[in-house]
């Protein structure tokens, strides 16, 4: 039985994009985690501020003193999660830590503007206080888990598949070496549907893989002929690489067209 809240999306292509929204206890986690490292550097500067302008006890100094530390506030609870979601694709250090990711509702990655309005209403959903009650409440009751900073900028949290970057993680893709060619078994059929997939590939997860990888590495596999091998190779691995890690299954390394093919075909088997 399946108790993961999970969303579907179904791009203009056909391709269902399954992720697995991430809960109250897991978002919970990631904020406290956040919220100490903001805690942290905010007493860190505030003992750089006082150091500065102790012993001054001019008008001038405490207002200096008081602008400064405010600012600071403003960048440490709003901005850090602003770089943080830019810098890290969608993560927070705290989202990192668990597992989780900011996505846009259509699994694109999420940006500036929609990062800045989701942040910015942070405000509202930590009240009362801290306690993130407003928010907290909102994501028990709405369907796809959402705060109203998620709400307004039309974005999720959702969990990172990390078991394929685990197996890779001593084996990357720039070491052709170690690549070794798959013997796939012949395909077995998928409930539902009239495709077949090989019996290693019966079992992967790519479900966490955005519409906007796919539609690159299909272009990628259809106008390989047309490349220049060094391009090939690089593109290939590039791809590959990028998308790697968001997927679970694969329990050997193989090159990386065939590793792209074999994502498409899971993924138009179980459109």
């Amino acid at each position: 039985m399946d108790f993961e809240d999970r969303h579907v999306t179904v791009t203009p292509e056909g391709i269902s994009l399954d992720v697995v929204l991430a809960g109250l206890g897991s978002r919970f986690v990631a904020f406290l985690i956040d919220f100490t490292l903001q805690v942290l550097a905010l007493i860190g500067f505030a003992i750089v501020v006082v150091s500065a302008f102790h012993g001054s006890g001019t008008t001038t100094s405490g207002l200096v003193e008081g602008g400064a530390f405010a600012l600071f506030v403003l960048v440490d609870f709003i901005g850090y999660f602003i770089f943080c979601e830019m810098l890290f694709n969608g993560r927070s250090l705290g989202k990192r830590a668990a597992g989780l990711r900011v996505v846009r509702v259509g699994s694109q990655p999420v940006g500036f503007w929609s990062s800045l309005l989701r942040n910015v209403l942070r405000l509202i959903d930590m009240q009362l206080g801290f306690t993130y009650l407003v928010g907290s409440v909102l994501i028990l009751s709405t369907s796809r888990n959402q705060r109203l900073g998620d709400l307004i900028a039309n974005t999720l949290v959702v969990r990172e598949r990390v078991g394929a970057a685990t197996t890779w993680s001593r084996s990357p893709w720039t070491s052709p070496a170690s690549f070794g060619r798959p013997a796939w078994s012949p395909g077995l059929s998928v409930a539902g549907t009239p495709s077949y997939l090989p019996f290693e590939l019966a079992h992967w997860d790519v479900s966490a893989v955005p519409d906007a990888e796919l539609a690159l590495a299909r272009t990628f596999l259809a106008n390989r002929g047309g490349y220049t091998q060094d391009a090939r190779v690089r593109l290939g691995y590039e791809l590959a690489g990028r998308i790697w890690p968001l997927v679970a299954g694969p329990t050997a390394p193989m090159p990386a067209e065939w590793f792209l093919e074999a994502v498409l075909l899971v993924k138009s088997a179980r459109s």
